[in-house]
């Protein structure tokens, strides 16, 4: 007998009872339960073989991929403490599921896909997120989605649209001047006007807005009709029509919520190409088939997981929510002069857009990308989420409603933590280290900067940012004078400027304690290397826009006559003279400090006027832009009279949200975030 018969036969003899064995009842429970089956799966979609279906278990890393007639035989884990369910996934259709037979684990399985609805609907209301203490039903995000609600609640997105700076930017008021007197002392306009949210009511309309600029217009603008795509990406979740909306009709969960649960989980897909916002970059897909019970709509959402079977979230996988790609789609603005009858110089920009926020550009060049995507940084791992419906939380068991276990740190934290919410993260963006020596009564300093966290140039993001490097330096606690080195220019702010020939003895407001420094253009420029053009060898050195000034002296003032300052050594003779408080002033979260030893990290816009430093709405121009790109550095020597053997030296990096005349003209509150400091 051929061997290949006989092994079978063996087989079958060695697992068969014979005739003379004393036992002659078999119990089919003797046997060992199956560890594993192994399942065939048939996917179709619309009716039809569905090929390069993704297929899996619930609950485990493993795929399968159909091959061409729909079809794929996976191994089943019976052992999974888990429901046992098989998943199918494919591009244009919700994930569907099938469940394991437990009496025929083994038995063929057919999940039937049917294609979405490729199509937007202006129909659809955006779905409340919920918030912690308000989560009823299922129909609030908030409901299972505890753990991300939570996180999310507080962060930048959600107030996107709420923010008082973004608001009172876009108007051209002063949420902060609360009274029609105040409003006047600060010679503003109170008038009756939308508020943001809803409703009607009197505003102090102060400074320039998005609204009057676009749209040559006073006061509340009823008339406008050109709104900077500021709604685009601050309030995507305006019902109706995508894009091109009026940010003041931002109201309910639009307003309150900015951007949320709901609006992100509608982007089908990204293109970059595309102007930044929901309708461009972001082409979002509201459901439109019908549905039943709380949901008008049939489910329909995008996500990162391929196993998600729950008919509540309709979902369907996307990579872009596990790559930059979903990020860039606002956080990343090359921008057309926006200011009526502005011209852009094509010369130095011939795109014919401006680059505003450029973050995933910068990313996208640097030396993490692609492997460390912007929710490695801005999303980390949380390594208490079981999952992101809280099926740990609230006590559920593991299955095709509640989601499974996912591996420890799969699921990622929604707190989207950032400049504005995380002091700790800026502090991770940089380092800073200063050497000091004394010789004949001179002390010479020399602080570096390095950007050593960021997988962007820092400051990235909003224009109005910047970083101010601040050297000084002190013997047994008085300040010493620099003598050379750099000095801060007109970006780190400053109470007032004269320039030579003006009389430098007149400061009206100034107060004692103040100090007046004067500061010195030599000529030469700073080459400092920056992103896009200012470092790619675009620009050459006197196209960057960075005049180099240089520390002469500063002087304190000691008393005022009406006017007239008396210092306490004399004023020396310079080319700028700039009005400040003293670097470490205890009593303003963010002195002004033009003309400092120091330097300044800045992208800095110019307006039609040559204001500069000015919000993107009215940008004309690029001046400069030598923001810290990644792991890149820069180093700067300052020299001090030095009356004392062991003078204390300090490097300090601060990191500045906005301009401090943009601040103080609206009421903003306004500190320094202290990201480094350096003593020797």
């Amino acid at each position: 007998m051929p061997l290949r018969l006989l092994v079978p036969l063996l087989a079958f003899l060695v697992a068969c009872p014979s005739a003379n064995d004393d036992d002659t009842t078999s119990d089919p429970t003797d046997a060992p339960p199956l560890t594993t089956a192994r399942v065939p799966v048939t996917v179709t979609l619309d009716g039809a073989p569905a090929p390069a279906a993704t297929v899996m278990q619930g609950g485990l890393p493993d795929r399968w991929t159909t091959d061409a007639e729909g079809t794929a035989t996976i191994t089943v884990d019976l052992t999974l403490a888990a429901e046992h369910w098989v998943l199918a996934s494919a591009p244009d259709a919700r994930t569907g599921a099938a469940p394991v037979d437990p009496d025929a684990p083994a038995a063929p399985l057919t999940i039937a896909l049917s294609r979405f609805d490729p199509s937007d609907n202006p129909a659809f209301v955006f779905r409340d997120p919920g918030e912690p203490d308000r989560r009823d039903t299922t129909a609030q995000c908030a409901h299972c989605h505890l753990t991300l609600n939570e996180d999310w609640i507080d962060s930048a997105h959600r107030h996107s649209a709420s923010d008082p700076q973004v608001q009172d930017l876009y108007a051209g008021v002063s949420s902060a001047l609360s009274s029609a007197s105040a409003c006047a002392d600060a010679g503003g306009t109170w008038l009756s006007a939308p508020l943001p949210g809803g409703g009607t009511g009197d505003r102090c309309f102060l400074g320039e807005g998005t609204l009057q600029a676009l749209n040559d217009c006073d006061g509340p603008c009823d008339d406008a009709t050109a709104y900077g795509a500021c709604a685009d990406c601050h309030a995507p979740g305006i019902d109706g029509q995508l894009g091109g909306r009026d940010l003041r009709a931002a109201e309910g969960h639009a307003y309150e919520y900015g951007t949320h649960c709901d609006v992100c989980h509608r982007v089908e897909s990204v293109d970059l190409t595309a102007p930044a916002g929901t309708a461009g970059a972001l082409h979002m897909v509201r459901p439109s088939e019908p549905g039943a019970f709380a949901y008008p709509e049939y489910p329909l959402t995008f996500g990162p997981y391929d196993d998600v079977g729950s008919g509540v979230m309709g979902a369907v996988a996307r990579d872009h929510f596990t790559d930059a790609t979903l990020c860039a789609g606002c956080h990343q603005l090359d921008q057309e002069v926006l200011v009526p009858d502005a011209a852009i110089d094509l010369d130095r920009w011939p795109a014919g857009t401006l680059p505003i926020h450029s973050t995933y550009a910068e990313w996208l060049a640097g030396p993490l990308a692609p492997a460390s995507p912007c929710q490695t940084c801005h999303m980390p791992p949380d390594e208490d989420a079981g999952n992101s419906a809280d099926l740990t939380r609230l006590g559920l068991d593991p299955g095709l409603v509640a989601g499974w276990e996912r591996p420890p740190g799969a699921v990622r934290h929604h707190a989207f933590e950032g400049p504005s919410t995380s002091d700790e993260l800026l502090g991770l963006a940089a380092a800073l280290t200063l050497d000091a020596s004394v010789d004949g009564g001179t002390l010479t300093a020399t602080a570096t900067v390095r950007n050593v966290g960021a997988g962007h140039a820092i400051p990235t993001g909003e224009p109005l940012r910047s970083l101010l490097l601040v050297v000084d330096a002190t013997c047994d606690g008085a300040p010493l004078s620099a003598t050379s080195g750099f000095a801060l220019p007109d970006i780190a702010g400053s109470l007032a400027r004269k320039e030579a020939g003006e009389d430098w003895s007149l400061w009206p407001g100034a107060a004692p304690g103040m100090v007046v420094r004067v500061v010195s253009r030599p000529g030469g420029v700073h080459d400092d290397e920056g992103f896009g053009p200012f470092g790619d060898g675009t620009f050459a050195p006197e196209d960057k826009g960075m005049p180099v000034e240089t520390v002469v002296a500063s002087a304190t003032i000691v008393s005022m006559d009406g006017d007239v300052a008396t210092f306490d050594i004399p004023l020396p003779a310079g080319d700028v003279a700039w009005l400040g408080h003293p670097e470490d002033d205890a009593e303003t979260d963010a002195a002004p400090l033009a003309g400092a030893p120091g330097h300044a990290f800045a992208r800095v816009l110019v307006g039609p006027d040559g204001a500069r430093h000015v919000p993107h709405f009215l940008a004309v121009d690029v001046a400069s832009d030598n923001r810290l790109l990644p792991t890149a550095s820069w180093s700067g020597t300052w020299t001090f009279d030095a009356p004392c053997d062991a003078p204390l030296t300090r490097a300090r990096l601060l990191y500045r949200p906005w301009p401090l005349a943009l601040a103080a003209e609206r009421g903003w509150p306004m500190r320094d975030v202290l990201m480094e400091e350096a003593t020797r």
